[in-house]
């Protein structure tokens, strides 16, 4: 019966490794190149600027204290020329072009219009083409929204004030408005330059009467607010060299230069429905200032978000919904360094890894075993510049992959998973990368970990049960044996030991009896001379009824050493308690309250051995029966 046991569970076991091994393959990478996207070289010319009108302009500008600003240009173009147009061209200057790092247009239904840094030079401007996505007919209005994101904008340095401390202060030098080749004018032309919040702005430039605070961080120039200009011609040529750019000093020391060195970022996608990620960043301060807490933005179906490097977790704060138009339908929480790390020298790096996990549902479709994914690359957004990021999208799962929105630079074959690379250069908190692919799932990898996890169970269930029965066998084997108990040594043990016993409780009271002097000292004294002599009797003639009981069997062997163990505790304690006695006797205890604590603990422990002597005395009786 049981050779057929064991039969059974090795059969189990060799069909799991049967199954287990063919899973475990050697890990090959095939990388393979993506094409390349071919920008299309379209034509764009300024014929026919004179007759384009810009007839309102709102500028948006977002000042981040990490060196970025992040500019939105929104115009209203209205064609007066009498045949269609195709695109305009938006000006940057020569000597900032190089800080350029992100451009991007859209047209009034929010779809991306293609944008072409053609490299043309005009007047110290390089031109950067927009193209419509339809021909702007004769006499017709549209209205383009353009992005685009600066490095390098502002310049930083550090005063004492007063009180002897250290406070930082940073410039910003912009244009006033949008520089364009196109006259402006005939609706609202405005510019808002909006600074960190808590930042206190020291200082700007008026241009004559245009410049007004609407917040304690937001300056506007509004065209329409004043006397002397009611247009802008093309290059803002009608404000003279001076007026054409504004300078603006603002105090921050919660702020830095800094930059995200290296990012490299993990997107795991489960067949399962999870989707995990986790990157490993490099940031450095560059600045002249100490830094000891930055925000990270994450989607806001985030949860379980965890920051960690090789010393444990850092301090960070809670998740919590950040309501900025930058980081709207984000969640975003602050990472404090001065919790339980130290905070970021200048020119000093730290390394740290982020993980939480996204909700699948909101980016999945499933039609059968084949299943869609559209997903944002840069899950995790921030102020400051990434320099370089690498974003490995690793499927879970899958057969095969059949469309790809955005080429990757490679893909990693490891047979049940693939792995989409993709790296960027310069990423800023405006800009998105959203990819969709599709794949169709691997039903036997799908499968595999639920009969994998089901026949551990099994496995472990037949090894449970097995166990069971041979230890049921076993104690109704022990039980059937006829074992031959000597009632008498047994019957003269308990007596015996029921009689030492009832000798030292007898002691204990005339101790009691002779403290409280109801009883001489000196029949106290007789009294105990008399019983522990007895006591030292008993134990002689215990000690045959001991040796034959213990012969007898493991059972009887294991409750007498019990009782051997418990008279040396009582025989300890009895030893403690004359001993605090005396110690209490000549002083040497701190308080009458530590004394009788002592005491009572001892008399508990004391009691308690009684308990257990009689308990085990009486199932040795029960054996008599």
């Amino acid at each position: 019966m049981f050779r057929r046991k064991k039969i059974c569970l090795l059969a189990l076991g060799l069909i799991f490794l049967m199954i287990l091994i063919p899973n475990i393959q050697y890990n090959s990478e095939n990388n393979k190149r993506s094409e390349e996207y071919i920008t299309p070289k379209l034509s764009a010319s300024l014929e026919g600027a004179e007759n384009i009108l810009i007839t309102d302009i709102l500028r948006t500008i977002n000042v981040s204290g990490y060196d970025l600003v992040n500019f939105k240009d929104e115009l209203r173009i209205l064609n007066q020329n009498n045949n269609p147009i195709t695109s305009i061209f938006i000006p940057i200057h020569i000597n900032k072009s190089s800080d350029v790092i992100f451009c991007k247009a859209t047209g009034e239904s929010k779809n991306t219009l293609l944008t072409e840094r053609a490299h043309l030079i005009l007047n110290d401007y390089e031109l950067i083409a927009i193209y419509f996505d339809s021909p702007l007919l004769p006499h017709q209005k549209t209205t383009i929204s353009f992005y685009h994101s600066h490095k390098d904008s502002l310049i930083y340095y550090t005063l004492l004030n007063e009180e002897n401390q250290i406070q930082q202060y940073m410039n910003i030098t912009e244009s006033l408005f949008p520089i364009l080749p196109y006259k402006a004018g005939g609706g609202i032309i405005q510019t808002q330059i909006i600074f960190p919040k808590a930042s206190d702005i020291v200082y700007y430039d008026k241009v004559i009467d245009l410049g007004l605070p609407i917040t304690p961080t937001t300056l506007v120039y509004d065209l329409s607010q004043s006397v002397y200009f009611d247009h802008v011609d093309p290059f803002l040529a009608n404000f003279n060299k001076s007026q054409q750019e504004v300078l603006i000093s603002f105090q921050d020391n919660r702020f830095s230069k800094m930059e995200f060195e290296k990012i490299n970022r993990e997107i795991n996608i489960s067949p399962w429905g999870i989707i995990k990620v986790k990157e490993n960043y490099i940031l450095q301060n560059l600045g002249a200032i100490d830094i000891s807490t930055f925000p990270l933005h994450v989607p806001y179906s985030t949860i379980n978000v965890r920051v960690y490097d090789n010393l444990g977790d850092i301090g960070g704060g809670d998740v919590v919904l950040d309501d900025s138009e930058t980081f709207s339908n984000k969640k975003s929480f602050i990472i404090n360094l001065a919790q339980n790390r130290v905070p970021l020298k200048p020119l000093s790096k730290i390394s740290f890894t982020v993980e939480y996990v996204l909700d699948i549902y909101e980016y999945t479709s499933l039609n059968w075993f084949q299943e869609s994914i559209q997903i944002n690359l840069f899950t995790t957004t921030f102020e400051c510049l990434g320099k370089e990021q690498t974003i490995n999208v690793v499927i879970q799962g899958c057969n095969n992959l059949e469309y790809v929105s955005l080429p990757p630079d490679a893909i990693i074959d490891t047979g049940a998973s693939k792995t989409l690379v993709y790296n960027f250069e310069f990423v800023t908190s405006i800009e998105s990368k959203m990819i969709q692919f599709t794949f169709s799932i691997d039903l036997f990898e799908l499968l595999l970990r639920p009969i994998i996890i089901t026949l551990i169970i099994g496995l472990l269930a037949s090894i449970y049960v097995i166990i069971i029965k041979i230890k049921k066998e076993r104690e109704e084997k022990f039980v059937t044996e006829k074992v031959e108990i000597p009632i008498e040594e047994l019957r003269e043990f308990c007596s015996l030991h029921e009689e030492k016993n009832a000798l030292v409780l007898e002691i204990r009271r005339a101790e009691e009896d002779a403290k409280r002097k109801k009883i001489a000292k000196k029949i106290y004294s007789n009294l105990l001379s008399k019983n522990t002599t007895k006591i030292e009797q008993i134990k002689q003639e215990l000690l045959p009824f001991k040796k034959v009981l213990m012969d007898t069997n493991e059972t009887f062997e294991n409750i007498i050493k019990k009782l051997d163990v418990l008279d040396a505790e009582r025989e300890s304690v009895n030893d403690s308690l004359t001993l605090l006695d005396n110690r209490y006797k000549k002083g040497k205890l701190p308080s009458k309250a530590a004394y009788q604590k002592l005491l009572e603990d001892f008399m508990k422990r004391r009691r308690r051995i009684d308990r257990t002597i009689d308990k085990n005395i009486q199932q040795l009786r029960s054996y008599l029966l």
